[in-house]
């Protein structure tokens, strides 16, 4: 089980990314797949990303 990984910050014009190891993405553990959104949030020193939740019709109104 890979559960961390060690990434960097890289900067292509004016879009920053994190590419993650593939062993870290293909571990049953991992939590996303591979176009879905998601949202960051800078919580401290910390960036984390969850899923996007999807509003219902209810939320939308």
């Amino acid at each position: 089980m890979v559960d961390t990984a060690k990434v960097k910050i890289y900067v292509v014009g004016s879009r920053h990314s994190i590419n993650l190891p593939s062993d870290f993405v293909r571990d049953s553990a991992f939590p996303f797949v591979a176009g879905e959104e998601l949202i960051a949030i800078i919580d401290g020193e910390k960036v984390v990303l969850e899923k996007l939740k999807k509003k219902t019709q209810t939320e939308k109104r």
